[in-house]
Order: structure tokens, then sequence, then C-alpha cells
């Protein structure tokens, strides 16, 4: 097999920069690239976020289209593809810091959407065999709905039957058709418009899970992690300040993290990652010290073996590794989810 060089790579596959015409839309055309290559290009476009290996009978002269647009904090997707096996294992999260939740939606040959509407998180992990044809998803930061983390609790394909589920499964078509046509300056109030109506739909009772228990718990989870996350710098940020700021009992809290290795954890987790995702970032921080402070961190050694029993290498291997700054971002779906 040829080796694909960057020539080979550049024109299928953009991501324009900040200012730009298509400012914040990412997207890949296998189509018009050698067949040898055209599976190490979609695979590109998807990892490190999302690993990808095709069938047997879909290595050689694979084709596939895919955008993701920005629209604002929130990333639409609209992408055609011969099948294929997508895999995202739980533990990615804790090295990308991506934990988005995914609504997508299948479409027909008659472009009209399937039966079913599939919920998924990226912090859960995904495991999607022979996945092809149109799909249509957005891809929304917890943080912006907390409301919606009881219809993430766990992943599901949900029924077009509910008039909520239905009006979402003819929502998501129209805005991605629509995307292009709008300015990067009205991002901020296509988000709130779009933010709305996912909120009004997911929230009707027919998405809703099955169990009341999971629904609470994963309502709590993502109130505490959303506090967790704007005080990491806090020096006393801990299981008993979270009681206070939520209402919690110690005992709810607790049984809340229980599966995750309790609120401690929770909080050193956070912590870590996001020390993790700034390291790697190209344009992030060049000091570990600032780093570790701005994360929570006071003391150099215990930051430094915190981190390696995490992750297997220390902060200063993850900072050597770190890409140049570029005049464009790096194009795919890490790029489309990382915040900017």
């Amino acid at each position: 097999m040829p080796d694909p060089g960057a020539t080979d790579l550049r024109d299928p596959v953009r991501g324009d920069g900040p200012g730009a015409e298509g400012a914040g839309r990412f997207s890949v055309d296998t189509r018009d690239l050698p067949p040898a290559i055209r599976l190490d290009a979609w695979r590109a476009f998807w990892q490190p976020a999302v690993h990808v290996t095709a069938r047997c009978d879909g290595a050689e002269g694979f084709i596939g289209q895919a955008t993701l647009r920005r629209l604002g904090r929130h990333v639409l997707l609209d992408m055609q593809a011969a099948p294929a096996n997508y895999r995202r294992p739980r533990s990615q999260g804790l090295r990308d810091g991506l934990d988005h939740w995914v609504v997508a939606l299948h479409i027909g040959e008659t472009e009209r959407p399937t039966a079913a509407i599939w919920l998924g998180s990226l912090s859960q992990g995904i495991g999607l065999r022979d996945l092809g044809g149109r799909w249509l998803a957005v891809f929304i930061q917890p943080q912006c709905l907390p409301q919606l983390a009881s219809v993430f609790a766990a992943p599901r394909a949900v029924p077009v039957l509910s008039p909520a589920a239905r009006m979402l499964a003819g929502m998501l078509p129209r805005i991605t058709a629509s995307a292009d046509q709008f300015a990067a300056r009205e991002a901020p109030r296509l988000e709130a418009a779009l933010s709305s109506m996912l909120a009004a739909c997911l929230l009707d009772d027919e998405m809703q899970p099955t169990s009341g228990r999971l629904q609470l718990e994963a309502a709590r989870r993502a109130r505490v992690i959303a506090l967790v996350d704007a005080a990491l710098g806090d020096p006393e940020l801990s299981p008993a300040k979270l009681v206070r700021q939520t209402g919690l009992s110690r005992s709810e809290l607790y049984r809340c993290f229980a599966p995750t290795g309790g609120v401690s954890r929770v909080i050193q987790l956070r912590r870590l990652r996001r020390a993790y995702a700034e390291l790697a970032r190209a344009d992030g921080p060049s000091s570990i010290s600032l780093i570790k402070d701005a994360v929570g961190f006071f003391d150099a050694s215990s930051f430094t073996r915190a981190f390696r029993r995490e992750f297997g290498c220390t902060p200063r291997e993850v900072l050597a590794r770190r890409p140049p700054p570029a005049a464009h971002p790096c194009p795919g779906l890490a790029a489309a989810l990382s915040p900017r």
C-alpha cells in the first residue's frame, strides 16, 4: 500500500481557521483519492477520538463523506459512508477530555429518517458495527444542557413514535441542510435555539430511560461534575464542599459516584484529564507548573506520580509529544469537538 503523504490528504480533509468563510467546518471526502489510501483518509478524520476499521470487503476503495459544523459549542455531523466499525473505549475519555453526548439519526434512501434515534455518550464509550449509509448527528457538551443528563444515562435507540421524537427526527435534517447559510457571528444565537429545541424534545417522557433511579443519579452526577469542572483550581474543592453546594447528603453524593471509585476519585480524574488536555494541546501553555496549579495540584511530585499512574507517562513526556502550533486546526472530529 502506498504511503498516504501530506499532499494526498490535504485537499479532501479540511478545517477552516478562525475568520475564514467556513470557520468551524471540517470535512473529508474520499471519492477523489487513490483507492489504496481512501480508508486511511477516513480513519484520520475520526481518530484519535474514534477508531475506525472497515469490513473485510470494504477496505479497498472505501467511500466516505463527512462534514462537521460547529454551531456554538454544539457540533453537527452529516456523513455518508460504506459500512465500517466505529469504536471508542471508555478509557479514551481520560486522554482527550471529550465527554459529549450524541444524538444520531439514520437517513434512509428516501431521504426520510428511519425508525429510531440513537442516544449515546463519548464518555461511556462507543461500539458500533457495520455502521453505514447516511447519518446525521449532534454532539452536545454536557455542561450546556445538564438537565438532559438522565436522557444519556445509558446508550440506547429510541423509537420515533412520540410527537417529541418525530419533531427531533424532522428537525435534524433541516438544521443540517441550512447550517452553512449562517455567518459565524450568528453561532451563539443558533446554539441557544438548538439547545432549546433539543431540551424540548429530549425531556419528553418517551425519551427518558425506564429507570427512575438511573435518571435521578445521572442528573445528580451531571450537576456535581459541572461544579467540579468549574472549580478545579480551588484548593478547597472537596466532597464536603460539594455536599454544601448541592444540598445532597453525604451518603447520596457518595452513592452517585460509588461505581466510579468515589467523589474524591472523580475530582482527581477531572483534574488529571484537564491537565492532559492542556499539555497535549498545540496552543496550550508550555509551563507544566502553571498547568498543574490551574487544575488544583500544588505539589509537583504528587502531580507527576498521579499523572504517571493514570496515563502511564509523565507530564513532560506528553508535552514533548505536543505538535507544533499550526495556522489551521487539525482537521477531524477531535478538532471540531475540542474547546477553542
